[in-house]
């Protein structure tokens, strides 16, 4: 012990070669010698940690309490404890299971990449990962390996929700960043894993590399949550933001956002709310304890807002985004959610966030606003909460199901009264859908061509979308040309 440091010693597994053990003695030897270089040294302790399968750790002297320089580069620390490596299949060699196979091959200590799966394999191998590494197209090999814990990054309620239900059956952990898995059976599924002494992990479902579901969990659980509401999708939120700063066309930020990996060829779930959906039907589960189905969260697509939305957006000192909440009412079990494009304030939280970020604002009791932002989009944000996921397991980390019992699904209420900008054809009268909304106009903004522009009165969202129906009926345009936009302050 020197330095105020002391080194955990290492617990031989298997296979421990004397030359093996001699780089482990140098190591130690240099400490004692006070000649370490928390650099090099860090290297050759993961180097011989690695090769003895084992895992090591330093901390504070008990006579000096000082902390060395390092404490070694990965998460996974078994004080005085041998540890197994961790052996890994991949379901899905896409954008998300590249930037995580890449991690893993490089060396991660606990963790060991041994079989990716995917339809045509041969087009997807590359030469990159090690040759030890099994490719496959049988998803009955995978079941059948030794492997511990399964990644699934398939997408999709099937064949990927059966096939994680197989996977927790069989005795292996799985990690997966499928949000409509989880958001339609987390709940059964979190069960499953309990009862057979496994994992199930999502953090990558919700809003990339974003640890919400991780603080909710661990740091705002002694609190009682009452709303949820933020940026969820980063995809429309890199078109909404980029359309909002520049003069480029809805059609050509889609183009980058799909060149950069952010939007998927179809990007239909993203742009009209069913991803935002499912993430918050997970985060209402897991925060505010109501199980509540996806597909009855009031849902509106971004696609309709145009260059003329933008403009009135900055005269009102708004932004554009697309805004996920759920909260709960006065009503014991009441809850309410929404989905869709709406203007915030931009002083609020939620107007911050740009290109592909996400942000999240919890409401509690006691803990008031928390915020969290990141990036919600792209393959290697979305990686990092994978790993981050599978490290946990590595360690030892059981956590406890953090859904609700299933069962029935709450009822989702619609939001309440508020301002609502409204853009429409000049045909249909202003005068005419205020006079059936029963409010009066708060302010009008200049007419641009045939487009007429104003903000109603506190209204709810349903009402506002009645009265347009009606008028357009009146006077022959069409609804779906019709924009409106909630304005959350």
């Amino acid at each position: 012990m020197t330095n105020g440091i002391e080194l955990f010693a290492f617990h031989h597994v298997s296979g421990s070669g004397n030359s093996v053990a001699g780089r482990a003695d140098h190591a130690t030897d240099r400490l004692d010698n006070g000649q370490h270089d928390p650099y090099a040294d860090a290297d050759l302790l993961d180097d011989v940690a690695k090769n003895l399968r084992v895992s090591w750790n330093l901390r504070p002297s008990s006579r000096t309490g000082r902390w060395p320089f390092f404490v070694g580069r990965d998460a996974i620390r078994a004080e005085g404890k041998s540890m197994k490596v961790m052996r890994v299949a991949i379901l899905g060699f896409g954008t998300v299971g590249q930037s995580v196979a890449k991690i893993l091959v490089s060396g991660r200590s606990g963790l060991q990449l041994m079989r990716v799966f995917n339809r045509n394999v041969e087009r997807k191998q590359v030469e990159w990962i090690p040759d030890a590494v099994d490719w496959t197209e049988k998803i009955d090999e995978v079941f059948a390996s030794d492997v511990d814990v399964v990644v699934e990054l398939i997408g999709g309620l099937d064949p990927a929700g059966p096939w994680i239900q197989r996977a927790l059956m069989e005795g292996k952990s799985v990690v997966t960043a499928n949000k409509q898995v989880i958001a339609n059976d987390g709940a059964r599924l979190s069960e499953l894993a309990v009862a057979k002494g496994v994992c199930l992990k999502f953090e990558a479902a919700v809003a990339g590399v974003v640890p919400i579901i991780s603080s909710i969990r661990n740091g705002l659980v002694a609190d009682n949550l009452h709303r949820i509401r933020g940026v969820l999708n980063g995809t429309c939120n890199f078109l909404l933001t980029t359309m909002g700063a520049s003069e480029a066309s809805f059609d050509e930020v889609l183009a980058d956002a799909q060149e950069r990996g952010y939007a998927e060829a179809d990007p239909s779930a993203d742009l009209d709310g069913v991803d935002a959906q499912a993430k918050l039907s997970i985060l209402s589960a897991i925060g505010l304890k109501r199980l509540i189905d996806p597909n009855e969260i009031a849902c509106r697509s971004i696609r309709g807002v145009g260059r003329l939305d933008f403009e009135a957006a900055g005269l009102l000192g708004c932004g554009i985004r697309q805004v996920s909440t759920v909260e709960l009412t006065e009503g014991v079990d009441g809850v309410r959610a929404e989905v869709g494009p709406a203007m915030v304030e931009l002083g609020s939280r939620v107007a911050q966030v740009s290109g592909n970020e996400n942000v999240v604002v919890v409401d509690g009791i006691s803990c008031g606003e928390v915020t969290l932002i990141g990036q919600g989009a792209g393959g290697d944000p979305t990686a990092v909460a994978i790993v981050s996921d599978l490290l946990a397991i590595a360690s030892g980390t059981r956590a406890p199901n953090l859904f609700p019992s299933s069962g029935p699904s709450h009822q989702v209420g619609t939001m309440g009264k508020r301002l609502h900008y409204v853009r429409v054809t000049g045909a249909q009268s202003a005068a005419r859908i205020l006079s059936g909304l029963g409010v009066e106009a708060t302010r009008t903004l200049k007419d641009a061509g045939d487009q007429v522009r104003f903000v109603t009165g506190r209204c709810t969202t349903e009402a506002v979308e009645s009265a347009l129906k009606s008028s357009a009926s009146t006077s022959g345009d069409r609804a779906e040309n019709d924009v409106v936009l909630p304005i959350i302050d």
